[in-house]
């Protein structure tokens, strides 16, 4: 479909949804890319990884719910 007018888009599509903040974990050794639900849960949106065979891990395929808590790391 192609829109053809002179009101700017902002007002034409002004209900639209803001984008989804997406943010790059490690879980279990592995890299996911995740939506935050809450503060302590996010759902696994991909995966980002070239090996095929992580692919057939259950706890991490994609809508899986994850549930963190924040931790403090010291560096010395």
């Amino acid at each position: 479909m192609t829109l053809w007018s002179v009101i700017p888009n902002e007002i034409i599509f002004d209900n639209a949804t803001p984008p989804i903040a997406y943010e790059e974990i490690e879980c279990n050794g592995m890299k996911c890319l995740v939506e935050k639900t809450s503060p302590t849960e996010c759902r696994i949106v991909r995966l980002l990884t070239t090996n095929p065979s992580e692919y057939l891990r259950t706890e991490l395929q994609p809508g899986t719910i994850l549930t963190y808590e924040p931790t403090l790391k010291i560096l010395s």
